[in-house]
């Protein structure tokens, strides 16, 4: 099971908790959020591999929805 999964069944347990306890409702919600966070962080971390030219300089990735809207954690690896 990749990082993303796991986080996303962290948090469907955690919402499950909340409707079970009513008591502890906020608490379990926020703990279901800050998974649900952890998923979208998984799921935006990529790792691009491009072939290393004579040293020349390694293009950006292409941006879109998703990674605008997180903090840039991508890394440019080039094989030499």
């Amino acid at each position: 099971m990749d990082r993303r999964t796991a986080c996303l069944h962290q948090a469907n347990a955690f919402r499950e908790k909340a409707i079970a306890d009513p008591e502890h409702h906020d608490q379990w919600i926020d703990e279901a959020i800050k998974w649900l966070e952890r998923a979208m962080e998984a799921s935006c971390r990529a790792v691009i591999t491009v072939p290393a030219d004579d040293g020349g300089a390694v293009a950006e990735p292409v941006a879109t929805e998703v990674t605008d809207a997180m903090p840039s954690q991508r890394r440019v690896i080039a094989r030499q």
